[in-house]
């Protein structure tokens, strides 16, 4: 999509040059503008600022070559006019794509500042899931010890032993992959993703949280679910925000089941796109407006920095989704996320 604005970029300048090379037309020249302008968002502030010199030099070369051996008095109005306009233009440009690249990058940091308040909060959980395997491990291995240490060695009980091992290192190493993915610290990588499996790796991290405070988890797929394009780390991060929401509104709850339940499937309303909805059966949004609650600054509890719901929206809309909150029926609260579905072109 990129190709066809440059294209268009430079058959609008090759258009105007045209143009402007008629004596009736030489005010034509303040188009060369509309090409700065349709650049803009589609690349480096270096690359407008050449965008800007080539449209100077294709105005002045038009100039030059209308007035060739001709007096230019009472004509330099126009030619300064459009220089003036491209200039200024192409300054404003670059100087509004420099800060929003600022706002973004501070974005960015705010996000990893945010997932790794999020890892110290599930410190005592992701060690519990480590410690599984190794314990797993230690066992297997004495197991094993004790196969190969008979009169007659037991080699097939004693390399199953060894099966296991292999397995629960393996499974050891996905957990700590996980952990340190989600302290990378990187520009948005955009990829396909199968948002169902990426949903089960952050359940796997919430397993201990979820199970010492007795919250049910039950997860409806719809079958043959198409593929996102998306940055997984970010991704990861509004479903684990959401899901650490819900459980802390659970955990004070005695009086009704706890129970969180993840539905994914096509969105009905909205073509080629995926909807995931979260809903708990804590008491819901209570004397809060659900639309408020992606502002920043705003929570439900005493002790949050209400930071955690604004970055998730800010996630969704930089991957062209959406997402929202509501209060559920009878009683709950229910956050839907919405995202486009890979596009495969033939």
């Amino acid at each position: 999509m990129g190709r066809w604005y440059w294209l268009i970029a430079a058959i609008m300048s090759v258009v105007i040059f045209a143009i402007t090379l008629f004596p009736s037309h030489n005010a034509f020249g303040v188009l060369y503008v509309l090409v700065v302008v349709l650049v803009a968002d589609r690349c480096t502030p270096r690359r407008l600022h050449i965008v800007g010199g080539v449209c100077v030099a294709l105005e002045c070369t038009s100039f030059a070559i209308r007035h060739y051996g001709e007096p230019f008095d009472g004509q330099y109005a126009h030619l300064a006019l459009s220089l003036i306009a491209t200039i200024v233009v192409t300054i404003l440009a670059a100087r509004n794509r420099q800060a929003r690249d600022a706002l973004a990058e501070q974005a960015r940091l705010l996000a990893h500042a945010d997932r790794i308040a999020t890892l110290g909060h599930l410190t005592a959980s992701i060690a519990h899931e480590v410690n599984q395997p190794l314990s797993a491990i230690a066992t297997f291995a004495q197991s094993g010890g004790r196969w190969l240490r008979r009169d007659r060695p037991d080699l097939p009980e004693a390399l199953a032993c060894f099966e296991q091992i292999k397995a629960c290192s393996r499974r050891a190493a996905a957990i700590i992959s996980r952990v340190r993915d989600l302290t990378r610290k990187a520009p948005l990588a955009h990829a396909r993703l199968d948002l169902l499996a990426l949903i089960e790796d952050t359940l796997l991290l919430l397993r201990s949280e979820l199970a010492t405070r007795g919250i049910d988890v039950r997860r409806h797929a719809a079958p043959n679910l198409p593929a996102i394009i998306g940055d997984r780390i970010a991704i990861q991060q509004i479903v684990m925000n959401v899901m650490l929401n819900a459980i802390q509104t659970l955990e004070t709850m005695t009086d009704h089941r706890r129970l969180i339940t993840l539905t994914l499937a096509e969105d009905e309303a909205k073509h080629r796109t995926i909807r995931l909805q979260i809903q708990d059966s804590g008491p819901g949004f209570l004397h809060l407006d659900p639309d408020h609650l992606f502002a920043p600054f705003i929570t439900t509890r005493a002790s949050g920095m209400g930071m955690g719901l604004a970055i998730c929206r800010t996630i969704a809309l930089s991957h062209g989704g959406t997402i929202e909150a509501r209060n559920a029926t009878p009683r709950g609260a229910v956050v839907t996320v919405r995202l486009p579905v890979l596009e495969i072109t033939p």
